[in-house]
């Protein structure tokens, strides 16, 4: 009897793992294109709903949308204006300014000259109770000659405030006999420029409400209401010097009475704003 031969079983193939590694990687990526190309779609039919909904003027789930508000036309028109009032006003304040210079080898006996000088007369002063008496600056200067100090000049000054008056005129003339006058100013005082300003503003709106009222009837309207105001002043003038020919004739004036005569100024108060145009 013949012996058989064991059958030979077949070796055992395992798959190359290089030959279906990269399956998997590329089979992701084409799952995320689909899905991307699918979400573009959608947005693009979206995009179209809504844009179809803006020009038929519903919504993208066919709600009717409101119109948009236009912006309403004022119910009253406005008219902007101003008005003004002025008046010319005598000034009731003179201001004169006096001063000593002399000149010394040296500043001490320049300066002793001059308080020789102002010191009585600001002792004199002293005594009335209708001036103001400030002093207007004190200084010494060396005076120079070829790039050096050949002497020195001291200067001092008062300044005298009052209101003009014969008395004050007697005054200035005796005062001019020993000092020197540098200048002659009148202008007005606060209290009477507050209250000229307080009568304007009550003209100035009486002006302002008449020209609002002539207007509001040229243009058709029966009347009108006040929307905004401001009131504005011409503010504190500055003091105006006197003509030179005057300081010259009081400077030169002994004991006689400087010819001062006040002068005027104006007075302003101007009224803008703007009111409301009523049918």
């Amino acid at each position: 009897m013949l012996a058989r031969r064991p059958r030979k079983e077949p070796p055992m193939t395992h798959p190359s793992p290089g030959r279906h590694a990269g399956r998997a990687p590329r089979r992701r990526a084409a799952m995320a294109l689909i899905s991307a190309l699918g979400l573009a779609a959608s947005f693009a039919s979206l995009s179209w709903a809504g844009a179809a909904a803006a020009q038929t003027g519903r919504s993208a789930s066919g709600v009717i949308a409101p119109a948009q508000a236009q912006p309403a036309m004022p119910e009253f028109p406005q008219l902007t204006l101003s008005a003004d009032a002025w008046r010319e006003v005598a000034q009731d304040r003179v201001s004169v300014t006096l001063y000593s210079s002399h000149e010394a080898p040296e500043p001490g006996p320049a300066q002793a000259r001059v308080n020789e000088q102002l010191d009585p007369v600001l002792q004199r002063l002293k005594e009335r109770k209708d001036l103001e008496v400030q002093s207007a600056g004190y200084r010494t200067d060396p005076v120079w000659k070829d790039s050096r100090i050949v002497a020195w000049r001291a200067r001092g000054a008062i300044r005298l405030t009052a209101a003009p008056s014969a008395d004050f005129n007697k005054l200035v003339g005796e005062l001019a006999g020993t000092l020197n006058v540098e200048s002659v100013a009148y202008f007005l005082s606060r209290e009477a420029r507050t209250a000229v300003e307080r009568e304007l503003i009550a003209e100035a709106v009486a002006a302002f409400r008449a020209k609002a009222q002539a207007a509001s009837q040229a243009l058709g309207y029966k009347g009108f209401a006040v929307r905004a105001v401001s009131v504005s002043d011409s503010g504190p003038g500055q003091p105006e010097p006197a003509p030179k020919a005057m300081m010259a004739r009081a400077a030169m004036a002994e004991a006689a009475p400087m010819p001062i005569a006040e002068g005027k100024t104006t007075v302003s108060v101007s009224v803008s704003g703007s009111v409301l145009l009523e049918r």
